[in-house]
């Protein structure tokens, strides 16, 4: 039996990049694509909709959702962005519950996506020039004024929006940035006080205006140890942004789900399969649905994948793509289970001596052949 008649595999080739979703046709392949956990269908409904919508009052906030880099940030956010922008995005979202919440804000924005990496500028700067080229392009003309004329940043951010609302009474401005974090970190402390001061300013222009804005970070900001040293900035800044986290259990469904997709048929195989090891393994009879799902990747693959603080482009998805290539038309072995465990991750890490001697320990515990 070969590992292709027991999956129906459709591989993730690439990173999103947000600015795809500026492009309609890509725009409408990322909510198709895109695979909705019970724990991201709660956050989307109660958390990001809720958060994002104006219909009635609530206490609005600034949105940073945070995973590691290949996590599928830029892909949630280009479909919560799509849908705030077109009126009938929500045709293609698979999950119902989602899609009923998501038209509280179908339609209802104008939407800004912008990118920016290692660059001097400081973020007002950036969010300014961003704004003022998304705002011309939807038939609107502002120039923010420069920092030295102003005293606050909320006055001229509220005096845009006066403007939006001129030429479209019944909509909202939604500004989206990818990895925010990467720019910060490139900060000095006082550059970057300021930045976290127009961070904070901006929230709370989101809770008096229908202007929104949602950023990807990779870690979680505000109880971030690197940033130690402006903590007192940063606690300003959380009680006007909300982090929404992509956590391992998201990634594990859109790897069960669609790259590793299965009928009903092909699970009852490689249940049967699998039968013959239940005994063998501590905790794997009490957890053979999770097995069966993710088979061929053992689920203890994204868990260590998750602890690895070297190899800076970490894309899980794309990584168990690449293994799964190498096994599909291959036969599944008889004699053991034929998952493939993290210890096969280091063939994607740069052969360095320093990184063999840090990683030894882990890769003792070798379930590769199970």
């Amino acid at each position: 039996m070969l590992y292709s008649e027991l999956i129906s595999f459709e591989p993730v080739e690439t990173v999103v990049q947000l600015t795809e979703a500026n492009n309609n046709e890509k725009a409408i392949k990322l909510l198709e694509t895109f695979v909705i956990s019970n724990n991201m269908a709660d956050r989307l409904i109660n958390d990001i909709f809720e958060n994002l919508q104006f219909d009635r009052f609530v206490d609005n906030k600034g949105l940073l959702i945070v995973g590691n880099y290949g996590s599928g940030k830029s892909h949630l956010m280009g479909v919560i962005s799509t849908i705030a922008e077109h009126p009938d995005a929500t045709s293609y979202i698979k999950n119902e519950s989602v899609a009923e919440k998501a038209k509280e804000i179908e339609g209802k924005f104008k939407v800004i996506r912008a990118e920016f990496g290692a660059v001097k500028m400081s973020l007002r700067d950036i969010v300014c020039s961003e704004l003022e080229k998304g705002l011309s392009a939807i038939g609107i003309d502002y120039t923010f004024p420069s920092v030295e004329e102003v005293t606050n940043n909320k006055d001229m951010l509220f005096e845009m929006m006066d403007l939006f609302y001129d030429t479209y009474p019944e909509q909202g401005l939604m500004l989206v940035i990818d990895e925010l974090l990467d720019y910060l970190r490139g900060r000095n402390e006082q550059e970057l006080t300021l930045d976290l001061g127009f961070l904070r300013e901006m929230g709370e222009v989101c809770q008096s205006s229908r202007f929104r804005f949602i950023s990807g970070v990779q870690e979680m900001l505000f109880d971030n140890p690197k940033f130690g040293f402006v903590a007192d900035s940063l606690r300003r800044v959380k009680e006007r942004f909300h982090e929404t986290r992509i956590v391992r259990e998201d990634i594990a469904y859109v790897v069960s789900e669609r790259l590793l997709k299965k009928n009903d048929q092909q699970k009852a195989l490689i249940r049967e399969h699998l039968s013959k090891f239940t005994k063998l393994y501590d905790g794997f009879s009490e957890n053979v649905e999770e097995y069966i799902n993710m088979f061929p990747i053992h689920p203890a693959y994204l868990e260590i994948f998750e602890r690895v603080s070297i190899g800076e482009q970490r894309v899980a998805l794309q990584t168990i793509t690449n293994e799964i290539k190498k096994l599909y038309e291959e036969l599944v072995p008889t004699d053991t289970p034929g998952f493939v465990s993290f210890d096969r991750y280091w063939n994607y890490i740069e052969d360095d001596s320093s990184l063999r001697s840090n990683d030894r320990g882990m890769s003792t515990l070798n379930w590769t052949n199970f």
